[in-house]
């Protein structure tokens, strides 16, 4: 990462952290009496997003979750985005081109973020900083994600990273998500 990149990523933190946290009701609550759920991530590719839809289809057809929303961040222009990617009713996405000078996003997720889920959950294990104004505004009741460097207090509950030494980026993806999922799912919460 290059001095004026450095430079920005700072400036993007020093506003997040400035950012004024959503008015909302927290409440506990297991994906197993959760009825809406939302997941936040950023959009990788094309694979990545069936993994996602995958997700989705197992919370509502196997947890009974009623609605499950999701809300990518793409890191691309929006002339680049993907032509697989469709902003239908429960799912959207935003690029570079929606965000701000530091990188707050600025059309498309206010929607998202007023709506009070009942579990919102963080699918990145690096923190993605567009994605944090996103968390941050948020009126959901209870807030999930994994562990964090510099994010202590964005989630109600933060999920433990492991200690595996990986290399494979969607490896320990896919391990933090199904160690995620299997929390809040077990949980006894509510």
């Amino acid at each position: 990462m290059n001095l004026k990149d450095r430079i920005k990523v700072q400036i993007t933190k020093w506003f997040l952290a400035r950012e004024s946290i959503s008015k909302r009701y927290r409440q506990g609550c297991n994906l197993r009496n959760a009825k809406h759920v939302g997941l936040i991530y950023l959009e990788r590719d094309f694979e990545f997003r069936k993994t996602i839809i995958d997700l989705s289809r197992h919370l509502k057809e196997e947890l009974d979750v009623k609605s499950v929303s999701v809300l990518s961040y793409v890191d691309a222009d929006a002339k680049d985005t993907p032509r697989w990617l469709v902003k239908k009713l429960s799912s959207g996405y935003f690029c570079k081109s929606d965000l701000n000078w530091y990188s707050k996003p600025t059309s498309e997720v206010a929607n998202f973020s007023n709506i009070e889920f009942d579990i919102l959950i963080d699918l990145e294990v690096d923190p993605v900083l567009p994605l944090k104004f996103v968390l941050k505004s948020s009126r959901a009741k209870m807030k999930v994600g994994p562990e964090q460097v510099d994010c202590l207090h964005d989630y109600d509950i933060t999920i433990g990273r492991s200690k595996d030494h990986e290399k494979d980026e969607m490896k320990i993806w896919k391990e933090q998500t199904e160690r995620t999922f299997e929390f809040i799912t077990q949980a006894n919460i509510r």
